[in-house]
């Protein structure tokens, strides 16, 4: 893999590390933007020619179940606001 083009951070033991410059981070909540429903957590990363940056997302609904998006087909997920006070 070429990274001479894209800027990574320092990798742990043999592993891969994320862009410096990620969008989300792992164990972020994204969602789809559009097409099919897919929202889960951030577990991966991955990159090639033509996407340079993108992502591993496992189903929240369907657990062990992991789909690659590019970053723009992904937006964050807030988290929910507890009421454990109302």
């Amino acid at each position: 893999m070429d990274q001479s083009s894209n800027e990574v951070g320092t990798p742990v033991s043999g592993q891969f590390a994320l862009p410096l410059r990620a969008t989300f981070g792992l164990g972020d909540r994204v969602r789809k933007k559009s097409g099919a429903a897919w929202q889960g957590q951030v577990v991966g990363w991955y990159c090639t020619k033509l996407t340079p940056e993108g992502y591993a997302v496992e189903s929240e609904s369907h657990p062990g179940s992991v789909q690659i998006y590019p970053v723009v087909a992904l937006e964050r997920v807030a988290c929910p606001i507890s009421r454990a006070n109302d």
